[in-house]
């Protein structure tokens, strides 16, 4: 399932998750980390973290960086 940040909430990653879909829904901007508690917040922080890790190395606001999850073990960014 693909959406945009205002879909970051974790009842939709969850909803998701039981379901065996991939979320491809880009963090918003104020994100934290959740505490892995559900089933959807693996790939969610997964996410959060390249999505921060980039923002940090590129130098700009993250606007135009893209995230696909390809899996809960690994994230193509």
């Amino acid at each position: 399932m693909t959406g945009d940040g205002a879909y970051d909430a974790r009842k939709g990653h969850d909803a998701i998750a039981d379901r065996g879909a991939e979320a491809i829904i880009p963090p918003r901007k104020n994100a934290k980390p959740w505490k892995p508690t559900t089933a959807g917040v693996g790939a969610r922080n997964e996410i959060l973290r390249a999505v921060k890790y980039l923002v940090l190395r590129s130098g700009d606001d993250g606007a135009n960086i893209t995230v696909e999850v390809v899996s809960r073990q690994r994230c193509i960014v």
